[in-house]
């Protein structure tokens, strides 16, 4: 997509130069400060409180919702010199809780739990605040900056920002820090829904001995290794079919654990399964859910054995019209930042998009940090890569914050 002579001038004059002001030693120095404050997933508050105050210094009025008292949400306002539209900056604070080695810092990287998911991209966020406060605050409109926790599953059930949204605290476009390097060329306007299941298949009667099992009862492996193979033979039927969105792969039903027994010679009077299940924007949660239950309905058990399903909502799917302001304004920033036009992307991994867009019906596009090492045993973050997608999230912005009336992608 080529830049039109009024973006070209628009641009350099002003929002280039402004993006130059990033500075990436001050992101370094709030990654650090944030890394080094643990947020496992549901107990964020003392990170919270610390990016408070850090969005505070960088300019912006500043509020912590405390409603989820553990897992406080913070909410700040940068407002223009001049009237506009809203345009929300957006993060989750939480980081999983899996052992990982203190932080560690050299000159080219900073690791430590949270470091890859998503504290580079809160760091950005400040930054950004930071710049555009600096210059006087010299743009239209307001940007809203929203961090919140219970993000990651599966202890995080997304309340924090489904909080939000609740109360009416969003944008009229977003632009959430994470998901893969930006400078990867790519924008994600589509993505998949995520839910997970946990069956559970019982038999009458207690725990037992294997010697004391009923004689003649039927088998009780037998049933359990009928659901799974149910299961499986459902996961393959939809990976065969096709997806109607060009941009994502066929919906999945995915078996990732089966639990049968707790001893060599007792005979089970239970056995769990769990995985996930991610779907099109062509279903819904709601849809996925009578799917299941059809297809248990199915599965025909011996007398006196039973399977029930229990759900772990993670995130609905999503697609954002390509023609949408923020993407175009994305698109602009991208293309202004590395010279380069941006491709469009789907994703099957689920992100905050999947709660802005369907549920806040706020039209989102992402923004990515170097999350490469997200969830590793060893997570680190390389300082060279955050320079380029902050300064695209600031253009993003200011490009959308700036577009005219019916201002339409070619």
């Amino acid at each position: 997509m080529e830049l039109t002579a009024r973006d070209e001038q628009l641009m350099k004059l002003t929002f280039l130069p402004l993006a130059e002001r990033i500075d990436l030693h001050r992101i370094a120095e709030d990654l650090w400060q944030l890394v080094a404050t643990p947020s496992p997933t549901c107990h964020e508050r003392a990170v919270a409180l610390a990016f408070a105050t850090m969005l505070r210094r960088a300019g912006a009025q500043v509020e912590v919702d405390e409603t989820l008292y553990d897992s406080p949400s913070v909410v700040g306002r940068l407002k223009g010199n001049r009237p506009g539209k809203i345009f929300q900056l957006s993060g989750h604070l939480d980081h999983i809780d899996v052992p990982h080695a203190p932080p560690a810092r050299t000159e080219e990287i900073i690791s430590g739990r949270g470091s890859a998911d998503m504290k580079n991209g809160l760091a950005a966020i400040l930054e950004i605040v930071r710049v555009l406060s600096e210059n006087g605050c010299d743009f239209p409109g307001e940007i809203l900056v929203t961090a919140y926790g219970l993000h990651e599953a599966p202890n995080g059930n997304s309340a924090g920002l489904a909080n939000l949204i609740q109360r009416g605290i969003k944008g009229e476009a977003a632009l959430v820090a994470e998901t893969s390097h930006s400078a990867e060329g790519t924008i994600a306007i589509q993505g998949k829904g995520q839910a997970i299941w946990n069956l559970t298949v019982k038999r009458r009667g207690d725990v037992c001995h294997e010697l004391n099992y009923p004689a003649g009862a039927p088998d009780f492996f037998s049933a359990c290794m009928t659901v799974a193979k149910a299961l499986t033979d459902a996961g393959k039927k939809l990976a065969e079919g096709k997806s109607k969105y060009d941009l994502l792969s066929p919906e999945s039903l995915f078996v990732g654990q089966m639990h049968y027994g707790d001893f060599y010679n007792r005979a089970p009077a239970t056995c769990s399964l769990q995985g996930t299940w991610r779907w099109c924007p062509d279903k819904t949660f709601a849809d996925v859910e009578k799917e299941m239950h059809r297809l248990l309905e199915t599965v025909t058990l011996p007398a006196g054995m039973s399977v029930a399903c229990e759900w772990q909502f993670v995130g609905e799917s999503y697609a954002v019209d390509r023609n949408a302001a923020v993407v175009l304004a994305q698109q602009r920033a991208f293309q202004a930042v590395t010279g380069k036009p941006a491709a469009y992307r789907g994703l099957s991994v689920v992100t905050d998009t999947n709660r802005l867009v369907p549920q806040g019906n706020v039209p989102t596009v992402l923004c990515g940090f170097d999350n490469e090492f997200a969830h590793a045993d060893y997570e680190y973050v390389r300082l060279d890569r955050l320079l380029e997608p902050c300064r695209i999230a600031l253009l993003t912005g200011l490009n959308y914050l700036s577009m005219l009336e019916g201002d339409k992608q070619p």
